[in-house]
């Protein structure tokens, strides 16, 4: 019986060591732990439209000419950078040379012919005063002498005209750019208003997109607006610079085009979206640091009124800056654990900031 007795004795104590130790070791509810808190509030969210485009030269040139004639030089091909003020196309000029000593001849020989029938005029005016030439004489060289002068108008603006087309025969670069596009060769017939090449700039360049006509009433040139272009890993601060108003009768769409800032390593074709703010909400949100992710859900750690943690899965919406939107899952004014630590289980006891 004595033996008995001390066995259960021996057992009682070996419990009792052992539930010290879990104690010590800080397991269950006794751990605590001391990380911010946080109550869950009402926070203004923008109401963001999203909508895909292109990268875009805002300044994109069709270089033709405006006379006929065999292309004698063109040196850039596609991809070749190009300044403003360069030679980019010489026109063989043997024609209009031609035409402008077709033209300087034409207006010598109508100056020499006002003059001669100035000089007619002249005589008969003396003949005609001292009743040596009848009046019906002096009035046809009267008119002689005005279709000479008429004549002489229009050989100068024909000579002017062949003037001016010899400055058609070169073209130059009207920008600083690059070449994205060449439509004949050396050789060849240039044909006036045929494009020869095509230019774009960089200076310029627009993320353009195509909105629906329903939110076309808030999108309104000057209007800041955030690209995200895939090549960049940051988004940009945008503004509105043109709203087309007139949409495709198919698909409803209008273009908008977004001014980029300037020296952006980006290059037309590229692809981005453009986010517009067309307003504000108000929803609970929580910090992107509270979340923590269980089972492949997200969630935070609700610290209850006795300051213990405990995990909370939520549904989660739309993402602004650092705060994420809560669809479901907490209730305005619960506290929870501002900034998620590795440490953090179940049953912990939290002594942070907002719950000492």
């Amino acid at each position: 019986m004595m033996i008995s007795r001390l066995c259960i004795v021996a057992l009682a104590l070996v419990c009792l060591s052992a539930c010290g130790k879990d104690d010590a070791s800080g397991t269950g509810t006794s751990q605590q732990l001391a990380v911010p808190t946080m109550r869950v509030a009402p926070g203004t969210l923008p109401i963001l439209f999203s909508v895909p485009g292109s990268v875009v030269s805002d300044d994109r040139i069709d270089l033709s000419s405006r006379v006929v004639g065999f292309i004698q030089r063109l040196d850039v091909r596609e991809g070749h950078k190009v300044s403003k003020g360069e030679l980019l196309v010489q026109i063989d000029p043997a024609d209009i040379n031609e035409a402008i000593r077709q033209g300087q001849a034409g207006v010598v020989a109508a100056r020499n012919d006002l003059e001669d029938a100035q000089r007619d005029v002249e005589k008969y005016e003396k003949l005609a005063a001292s009743g040596w030439a009848p009046t019906e004489t002096l009035r046809k060289a009267t008119v002689r002498r005005d279709i000479a002068r008429s004549s002489l108008t229009k050989a100068e603006a024909a000579f002017a005209s062949a003037n001016a087309q010899k400055s058609y025969a070169t073209i130059i670069s009207p920008v600083d750019g690059v070449v994205v596009g060449r439509y004949r060769n050396p050789g060849e017939m240039a044909i006036a208003g045929q494009p020869i090449l095509t230019l774009e700039s960089r200076q310029n360049l627009v993320l353009r997109v195509f909105a629906p006509e329903a939110q076309m009433a808030r999108i309104t040139q000057g209007m800041d607006a955030t690209a995200h272009i895939d090549a960049l890993p940051q988004p940009l601060t945008g503004k509105v610079g043109r709203v087309v108003p007139s949409g495709d009768p198919t698909t409803r769409r209008y273009q908008v085009d977004v001014i980029l800032p300037a020296d952006l390593p980006v290059l037309p074709g590229m692809f981005g979206r453009v986010e517009f703010p067309l307003g504000e909400t108000s929803s609970l949100v929580v910090p992107r640091a509270a979340l923590s992710r269980k089972g492949g859900l997200d969630g935070v750690y609700v610290v209850d009124q006795s300051g213990i943690a405990r995990f909370r899965w939520l549904r989660l919406g739309r993402e602004w800056q650092d705060q994420i939107e809560v669809v479901d899952g907490l209730n305005s004014g619960e506290s929870i654990v501002a900034q998620t630590d590795e440490r953090l289980r179940d049953g912990v006891s939290i002594t942070g900031p907002g719950h000492d």
